[in-house]
C-alpha cells in the first residue's frame, strides 16, 4: 500500500511536469521512469501511468489556452480556440470550462466502459479494417472541411502534412524518402519542430501584428469555478457528444486518446459551422477538444488490459515490462486490476481539477507584460526544449536545424489555418497503415 501511494504521488508530479513543459510528453517520462517501473508491482505501473496522463491532460490544456503552446499534438485545438478566447479577455472562462469538462468526461469514460464491459468482445469483433478506414477517412475529410481556409488550400496543407510525415525511412516506399542524403532526416521529422515552426509561430505572428499589446490574465476564483459548474450545463449536449466520441476513440485499437481529441473537436466544429455559430474562439469546440482528450485517457487502457494490445508507445513500454516479468495480460488479470485503476484515475482527475486552479493563479505574475516579450520568452523555451529532446539521442543541433529549416514555411503560412497540415502530419502513420491494409484486402 505504501508503494502504491508513493507511485500515485510521483505520478501526479510527473503529470504536472509533462503538461507544463512543452515537448516533455508521457512517453519521455515513461522512458525516464523505466528503470524504476521494472521493479514495481504490475498494478502500480498502471497507476503511475494513468495518474500521470490524467494530470498531464489538465495542465497541457491550460498551457495551450494561456500561452497558445500545445504541450503535445493533442492540444493543438485548445491552442487554436482557447488562446483566441484568452486574447478576447475570456481566458478565465475558457480555463474553468475546459478543466470542468475534462473532469466530467473523465467520469463519463469510466461509466461507459463499466457499462459496455460485458459486450467488449462483441464490439471488438465488429471492429475491422473497413470500419477503421471509414472513421479515418471521415475524420480527415472533416478536418479539411472545417478549416477556415479555402477548401483547396486546406486539402493542400493536409497533403503537405502527410508528405512531411513520410520524410525519412518510409515503410510505405521501403526506402529513404526525401532525405537528400542527410543523416539527420533518416529517422524522420520530429513532432516538436513541426508544431513550433508550422503552428505556434504562425499563431504568434498573427497575434503580435494585431492591436493587442499586453498580456491580460485575471486568473480564476473559487466562486468562478462554482458558477462555471452551474453554467456548464448549457453545453450538456456538447459534453455528451464529446464524452461518447472521446471514449470510443480511446478504446478502439489504432486510435487512442490523441485521435479522440481530433475526432471530438472536428465533429463539434463541423456542427457549429452548420449552425452558423462558429468563429475562432468557440467555447463548444474548446470543451469538445479537452473533454474528448480526458474521456479517451482512461478508455485507451482497455485494449491493453482486455486484449493485450498496446495502442500507444507508452503502453508498449508497460506491455514490455509485464511480459518480461511473466505477467501475461489476460481477461482474469484485467478483472482483478481494473477496479483499482479506476479508483486512482478518478482521484487523480479530481486532484487535477483542484491543482489546475492553483497553477493558473501562480501565472498571474505575467499579467500586464508586453505580449511580444511573453511570446519571445515562450519561443526561447520551446527552442531549448527542442534541443533537449534531440540531445537525448545525440541530435540536439539536428533538431534545431530542422526547426529553422521549417520556419520560413511557417512565416509564409502565417495567414493560413495550419491545423490541417499539423493533423496530416500527426495522422499520416495511421492513414497509410489502414490504407495499406485496404489495398492488400481488395487487390
Amino acid at each position: 500500500m505504501v508503494e502504491t501511494l508513493v507511485v500515485f504521488v510521483v505520478g501526479i508530479v510527473a503529470g504536472v511536469f509533462s503538461g507544463v513543459l512543452p515537448g516533455i510528453g508521457g512517453l519521455a517520462l515513461m522512458l525516464m521512469a523505466y528503470p524504476v517501473l521494472v521493479g514495481l508491482e504490475p498494478q502500480n505501473i498502471l497507476i503511475f501511468y494513468i495518474t500521470m496522463i490524467s494530470i498531464d491532460q489538465f495542465f497541457g490544456g491550460l498551457t495551450a489556452i494561456i500561452f497558445g503552446v500545445p504541450g503535445s499534438s493533442m492540444s493543438v485545438p485548445s491552442s487554436y480556440e482557447g488562446h483566441t478566447l484568452m486574447k478576447q479577455g475570456k481566458g478565465s472562462e475558457a480555463i474553468m470550462y475546459s478543466a470542468i469538462s475534462s473532469w466530467m468526461t473523465s467520469f463519463f469514460g469510466v461509466a461507459l466502459i463499466l457499462a459496455v464491459t460485458p459486450m467488449l468482445f462483441l464490439i471488438y469483433k465488429v471492429w475491422n479494417t473497413n470500419v477503421q478506414a471509414l472513421i479515418f477517412a471521415s475524420t480527415s475529410l472533416i478536418i479539411v472541411l472545417v478549416s477556415r481556409n479555402r477548401f483547396y488550400m486546406s486539402l493542400l496543407l493536409f497533403f503537405m502534412g502527410n508528405f512531411l510525415g513520410l520524410v525519412g525511412y518510409s515503410n510505405v516506399f521501403d526506402k529513404n524518402f526525401f532525405t537528400f542524403g542527410s543523416t539527420m532526416l533518416y529517422s524522420g521529422i520530429p513532432v516538436m519542430p513541426v508544431l513550433v515552426s508550422l503552428f505556434i509561430v504562425p499563431l504568434f505572428l498573427s497575434t503580435i501584428t494585431s492591436d493587442k499589446k499586453t498580456f491580460e490574465f485575471p486568473g480564476v476564483t473559487v466562486d468562478g469555478y462554482l458558477t462555471s459548474f452551474k453554467n456548464i450545463l448549457v453545453y450538456r449536449w456538447t459534453l455528451l457528444r464529446t464524452g461518447l466520441l472521446g471514449s470510443i476513440g480511446g478504446f478502439v485499437p489504432g486510435m487512442s486518446y490523441g485521435m479522440s481529441s481530433i475526432l471530438g473537436y472536428t465533429v463539434e466544429r463541423l456542427l457549429q459551422q452548420r449552425r452558423g455559430k462558429y468563429k475562432q474562439g468557440n467555447m463548444e469546440c474548446l470543451i469538445a477538444s479537452e473533454g474528448a482528450n480526458n474521456a479517451g485517457t482512461f478508455t485507451q487502457l482497455v485494449p491493453l488490459l482486455f486484449l493485450g494490445i498496446p495502442i500507444t508507445a507508452s503502453e508498449a513500454i508497460i506491455y514490455n515490462i509485464l511480459e518480461s516479468r511473466g505477467y501475461p495480460v489476460t481477461i482474469e488479470w484485467f478483472q482483478s486490476t481494473f477496479t483499482q485503476v479506476i479508483i486512482f484515475f478518478l482521484i487523480s482527475s479530481s486532484l487535477g481539477l483542484l491543482l489546475a486552479g492553483r497553477y493558473v493563479n501562480i501565472l498571474k505574475i505575467i499579467d500586464g507584460l508586453n505580449i511580444r516579450y511573453v511570446y519571445l520568452s515562450i519561443l526561447t523555451i520551446l527552442f531549448g526544449a527542442i534541443f533537449w529532446m534531440g540531445y537525448q539521442i545525440y541530435a540536439g543541433i539536428d533538431y534545431l536545424i530542422i526547426t529553422a529549416a521549417l520556419l520560413p514555411l511557417g512565416v509564409l503560412l502565417r495567414k493560413q489555418d495550419t491545423m490541417p497540415l499539423v493533423y496530416g502530419f500527426i495522422l499520416h502513420d495511421a492513414l497509410f497503415d489502414v490504407g495499406d491494409r485496404i489495398l492488400i484486402m481488395y487487390t
